[in-house]
């Protein structure tokens, strides 16, 4: 868990919200906030720089320097935008199927989001 403890109200109600956004096919990002001493973000930045010049197993040794800093996060909220598809897409879509050929969605996004995905791009119908 990266929040500190005793954020179970806000913790629910922001998932709430962010349920409530991916049903109406939104992009979220859910944000968090911690303080830190100068000394801990100076220690921290050594770290991370380490990581970051390695020559072996970089990504995990980011990923291990991030996970220190990532942790006992005071939860601020969720926000939500809208991701319109590039002019055309649709079209294109239809035009794919005309000529018989299949297409398949994958996708990293909630099953709301993609659903509203698939509604806007013609790939799926009421």
């Amino acid at each position: 868990e990266r929040l500190r403890d005793g954020q179970q109200t806000v913790k629910a109600e922001t998932m709430e919200h962010l349920h409530k956004f991916a049903s109406e096919g939104l992009r979220t990002l859910v944000l968090g906030v911690k303080d830190l001493s100068q000394e801990e973000f100076e220690a921290w930045k050594a770290e991370h720089h380490k990581a970051a010049v390695s020559m072996e197993n970089r990504d995990e040794k980011l990923d291990r320097v991030y996970d220190i800093i990532e942790k006992d996060l005071t939860l601020v909220g969720a926000t939500a935008i809208e991701d319109k598809l590039q002019d055309g897409v649709a079209q294109t879509i239809a035009n794919l199927e005309l000529a018989g050929i299949r297409i398949w969605v994958l996708t990293g996004d909630k099953q709301e989001t993609a659903i509203n995905i698939g509604y806007s791009c013609n790939l799926l119908s009421p």
